[in-house]
């Protein structure tokens, strides 16, 4: 083993040793000559024997140059993504640049990889995570979700691009370029997508959450609810409200009593219809429509079933919910900063059968089966199973609608871009719970194909779970006493104050700011007119920029996220995108660099303006919530310190 490779191999096995171990299964590269072409030893090329074709179609050197006269534009870029390593010099010379934080290699070929390690000593940037080898053949939507979810990455995904490394990768991996560039780009789309683009939905859930506290600490505790009802049974049926929900219901009701079911709070009312009591309701939506759901399913029929509601959810649903209600939070930035731990986190997906099966998974079954989660429309156009509250064709053909890979696999089937959101999300939890010996099986029979999951009948899966013959246990909860209540309300009351005494003073500092900015701005603006722009103060300027920057920082501090992280994501991220393509772009000569500066002062005067907005509208949501909450510590007589309310 030569020292290079040695040492490749000792980083890799502590950041990929499953890569690592590939790669010393290799005796050699069998299928690959490296030869020298001329005196430069650096001038390797490497030959494909099988198809008899170089890497490098003249030689490396000639290669070396081309590209690095090409890249000369990408200099300022963080992250790069490569199709290819080759024999890996090119790609070690990039580091020499700092601008270059990450570089994502897919190559295909194990052995090329094995033969690069060879040349090249890439230790250092293994182990501080500045390149990232990734095999294609094992790359999938989840892998690229956890790529593009990275905020230091997601930034700059509006400049993301596939470089192919030399035409021999073109020639013999076209459609794996392909493949690879599709689920990158349904990555970037999903996890911008996730993030949000409408400030009022966040700010909605913020205060329905904040209205909702009361209730939420009164009731049931999610992690307690979870480590009692751990494998209730071996598994769980989530029941959607696909168009082919309504063909499952009889075999349905036959292993009712062997199988943990888990409704979406929509197939409720059909369910009541049919004599299928589930043992939980999930309920999701921040929206009043919800609530129809609970009204059109008798109190009775609710009684028993433990509604899992998510925190943020409309005062229309929880009044309407006559179940055993458990509040739990979504796993968002400002609910994770309120240390409220006990009562939970659920609902990292987009629907309440993301939510669902996220529940079924907490709850340890082994075996997760999906029905009526179509995800698409039946054959016929309906959009739901029959009985659905708001009709069989709520939802209706739109031009944006996509074709997706229908259920068995074989031909298309029209699905929505909200609906293909929600398939994403069932993708990658399903490759992280397969990761722990969980089975999936899709037995909606109709609608989308989901990845990942097994496709079978669901009269196959009841026909299994029927021979173990074993009643499911019931449900059992647990509320929390006197003590604990007053304990937690009385700690998010302190939160809550905290957040909106630390929002007042970051948003005054901004506030300041951004006057300075516009009014610079506005001196920009009149010289420009004037034709005098030899007068503008660069030195100003650059001091203004200097200012911009400690406000950059101090919001990327964990303190700040935790407390405004998502309407200020919401707000900003889509800016953010925006000046990252101003951060990249060169400036080699001084002219450059001044216009450079010009533009970022200019966009950042509404960056600043959405900021301070941004922060004094939770502010606002916060103090017009927080009332129920105060009215509940005087009953109690707890002692707390009203907030100011916020205008």
């Amino acid at each position: 083993m030569s020292k290079i490779f040695e040492k490749n191999i000792s980083s890799l096995v502590k950041i990929d040793p499953q890569l690592a171990t590939k790669l010393l299964s290799i005796p050699t590269h069998k299928n690959f000559e490296v030869v020298q072409q001329g005196d430069d030893t650096i001038n390797l090329n490497i030959i494909d024997m099988k198809n008899n074709y170089p890497v490098y179609e003249q030689d490396f050197l000639s290669y070396l140059q081309t590209q690095q006269e090409e890249f000369k534009k990408y200099s300022r870029f963080p992250i790069l993504f490569f199709y290819g390593i080759g024999n890996g010099i090119f790609t070690k010379l990039l580091f020499a640049n700092p601008s270059h934080q990450n570089i994502f290699v897919y190559e295909p070929n194990i052995e090329i990889l094995y033969i690069a390690l060879h040349i090249v000593d890439f230790s250092q940037e293994i182990e501080t995570k500045r390149i990232h080898f990734i095999d294609p053949k094992e790359y999938t939507f989840a892998k690229a979700m956890k790529i593009f979810e990275n905020p230091d990455i997601q930034v700059y995904s509006k400049l993301y691009q596939l470089h192919i490394h030399s035409p021999y990768y073109n020639k013999f991996f076209t459609d794996d370029i392909l493949r690879i560039n599709q689920i990158n780009l349904r990555a970037i789309k999903q996890a911008i997508n996730n993030l949000g683009n409408d400030v009022k939905d966040t700010l909605i859930g913020i205060e329905h959450h904040v209205k909702n506290t009361p209730e939420m600490i009164k009731n049931i505790q999610f992690r307690k609810l979870a480590q009692i009802n751990k494998q209730m049974s071996n598994t769980a049926i989530i029941i959607s409200t696909g168009p082919s929900l309504a063909k499952q219901l009889p075999l349905l009701k036959k292993v009712k009593d062997y199988a943990t079911l888990i409704a979406v709070d929509a197939s409720m009312p059909i369910l009541e219809k049919h004599g299928i009591k589930p043992d939980f309701v999930v309920s999701l939506e921040r929206v009043p429509a919800t609530g129809k759901f609970f009204k059109t399913t008798s109190k009775e029929f609710q009684k028993d079933i433990v509604m899992v509601h998510a925190s943020l959810q409309h005062r229309e649903v929880l009044d309407n919910s006559h179940g055993k209600k458990c509040l739990v939070m979504r796993p968002f930035y400002f609910t994770k900063s309120l240390g409220l731990n006990p009562y939970g986190f659920l609902g990292i997906g987009m629907s309440a059968a993301n939510m669902a099966y996220e529940l079924a998974y907490v709850l340890k079954h082994k075996n997760i089966v999906l029905i009526g989660q179509d995800l698409a429309y039946g054959i016929d156009g309906k959009s739901h199973a029959s009985g659905h509250v708001y009709g069989e064709d709520e939802v209706k053909f739109k031009e944006t609608d996509e074709y997706v890979t229908a259920y068995g696999g074989e031909g298309t089937i029209r699905t929505t871009q909200v609906w293909n959101m929600f398939r994403n999300f069932f993708e990658r939890d399903i490759e992280l719970t397969k990761k722990e010996g969980v089975i999936t099986i899709n037995a909606t029979e109709g609608g989308a194909r989901i990845e990942g999951a097994i496709e079978k009948p669901f009269k196959n899966v009841v026909e299994e779970i029927l021979k173990n013959s074993k009643k499911k246990k019931p449900v059992k909860v647990v509320y929390p006493n006197e003590e604990e209540v007053n304990k937690y309300l009385l700690k998010a009351h302190k939160k809550y104050k905290e957040i909106l005494d630390y929002g007042e003073k970051l948003q005054k500092r901004i506030e300041r700011l951004f006057l300075k900015v516009a009014k610079e701005c506005e001196k920009l603006e009149k010289l420009n007119e004037k034709k005098e722009l030899e007068k503008i103060n660069f030195d100003k300027l650059l001091k203004l920029s200097n200012e911009i920057d400690k406000i950059k920082t101090k919001i990327e501090t964990k303190k700040f996220f935790s407390m405004y992280g998502e309407v200020v994501q919401s707000e900003l991220v889509h800016q953010e995108m925006e000046l990252a393509k101003i951060q990249v772009q060169n400036s080699a000569t001084e002219i450059e660099k001044k216009a450079k500066l010009i533009d970022w002062i200019m966009k950042h005067k509404y960056w600043l303006f959405s900021l301070a907005g941004s922060i004094n509208a939770e502010r606002i949501a916060i103090s017009r919530a927080i009332d129920p909450l105060e009215e509940e510590l005087k009953s109690r007589n707890l002692p707390f310190t009203p907030v100011n309310k916020v205008q």
